[in-house]
């Protein structure tokens, strides 16, 4: 535990995103470690892969400075983002996390949503889950945060 040096952070404009942001920039401010953040933005096959996006990388770009501000507030100014295409997000951070030797990987994963697969992680989560060289951590808000469907907030 205590030879975390760098922690990658895939990034996204989700408050989940941000609160992984947050646990990632208060670990490496007590550790003097790195904190890399990472927005992907998924390119469609019917396109080349270094297309010109403009609007996504201006999102992206403003997923970053986001990203950036949350962790400096939680005490870790030397964040750093970066934006990538890819086809797939998995892949790429995978290449990222291996590129940057990260030790971790934290990534914020939205509340439960639907009965139909309640643990659902996503194709993302699932990939690195299987793939990645490192640690990665699952950040999800507990189901007491999220409305009930009739109307009624839980305990």
């Amino acid at each position: 535990m205590d030879n975390w040096r760098t922690f990658l952070v895939p990034v996204t404009c989700s408050r989940a995103s941000m609160e992984a942001v947050q646990v990632a920039a208060s670990l490496a401010k007590a550790r003097r470690a790195q904190v890399v953040l990472v927005h992907v933005i998924e390119v469609r096959r019917s396109l080349p892969l270094n297309a010109e996006l403009d609007a996504e990388t201006r999102r992206g770009e403003q997923v970053i400075q986001r990203a950036e501000a949350a962790a400096a507030a939680a005490g870790c100014p030397s964040a750093r983002g970066i934006l990538v295409q890819a086809r797939e997000a998995g892949p790429a951070l995978l290449e990222e996390a291996r590129d940057r030797n990260a030790d971790v990987i934290i990534l914020g994963l939205p509340p439960f949503e639907g009965e139909d697969r309640p643990f659902a992680l996503g194709r993302t989560a699932e990939f690195l889950l299987r793939h990645a060289p490192c640690e990665v951590w699952l950040i999800r808000r507990p189901m007491r945060d999220i409305p009930d469907p009739g109307g009624f907030e839980t305990p």
